[in-house]
């Protein structure tokens, strides 16, 4: 078994407690306009190409099965339907980091080896391996076979989830998982499609069929100028969260760490604006999530 990997980060200390090792997954259902991974969205394989580095020597265009192409207007592109080798055009670039595969192909085994090599900073810390992407449900069989292997030694396990998928993949996977990072994006469904490209029904619902048993699960609120920051929305998130069987909830202040991704991707930035909360306004938030009872807290 195999799943695309765009990066596997040791000693996180972030999603989840202690140092962990995060490893991130291709593939998500949702389209979200603040996404800060867009590498991750898309399911098949990608290159990151740096125009700043490229010089439009040709070498990897030469290159049989990579659909590679520089046109009359020195413009590099490719066809990702049609490309089979991500590697040799990496490989022949004569510019370091112009050209580089977004991720490796890998087995269970293989990152098992690597995340095990931090065993020992795990036991210390009370930390462990989180599985993100992406949309981890999207490689919910991978994942659940890694987390099988991993609970054999012992490993403090955590996913990160918008939970649109099925639930029995869900519950399935949560089983073996000791953290649960649910996101929560807005309440208003036609306005969540509007974000993310799709409705919440699926999310609230998978949401609370997993908080009536699973005694770990830390919401995430991904907070963002002019799209869910109103108190209208920031109510009723809140309202809806207190009726649920939550450790925690985090507000996550937007921020714009993924820009340079979109670039080298020759992706467009969604997002109309890049403006930031202030913090009166994050705290604003912060208050109004406490006055239901819920333990809420800045960032995670």
């Amino acid at each position: 078994m195999k799943a695309l990997v765009t990066d596997i980060e040791r000693g996180a200390t972030f999603d989840g407690p202690g140092i962990r090792t995060v490893v991130y997954f291709k593939g998500c259902p949702l389209r979200c306009l603040w996404c800060s991974n867009p590498e991750t969205q898309k399911i098949e394989n990608q290159f990151y190409w740096d125009s700043r580095k490229c010089t439009k020597c040709g070498d990897c265009t030469k290159v049989e099965n990579s659909s590679i192409n520089i046109n009359k207007d020195n413009f590099w592109n490719y066809n990702r339907f049609l490309c089979e080798d991500f590697d040799t055009p990496c490989r022949v670039c004569p510019v370091a980091g112009a050209l580089k595969k977004v991720a490796q192909d890998m087995t269970v085994e293989d990152v098992f080896k690597i995340v095990m090599k931090d065993e020992k900073f795990y036991r210390n810390s009370g930390g462990g391996v989180t599985l993100s992407g992406g949309e981890i449900l999207v490689n919910a069989a991978f994942a659940t076979k890694l987390f099988e292997k991993l609970k054999e030694e012992y490993i403090d396990t955590a996913i990160e989830t918008t939970g649109f998928g099925s639930y029995r993949e869900l519950e399935t996977l949560a089983k073996l998982t000791d953290t649960v990072l649910f996101d929560i994006k807005h309440m208003d469904s036609e306005k969540h499609k509007q974000y993310t490209s799709v409705t919440n029904g699926l999310i609230l619902e998978n949401l609370t069929k997993l908080s009536k048993w699973h005694k770990k699960i830390i919401m995430r609120f991904p907070f963002i100028k002019g799209i869910n920051d109103d108190e209208k929305n920031i109510h009723e998130t809140a309202k809806f969260l207190k009726k649920l069987n939550l450790l925690e909830v985090n507000i996550l202040p937007y921020h714009t760490m993924g820009l340079e991704k979109y670039r080298k991707l020759r992706m467009p930035y969604p997002m109309k604006t890049l403006e930031k909360h202030t913090q009166e306004e994050l705290d604003n938030a912060l208050q109004i999530m406490k006055s239901y009872g819920l333990k809420a807290k800045l960032n995670g």
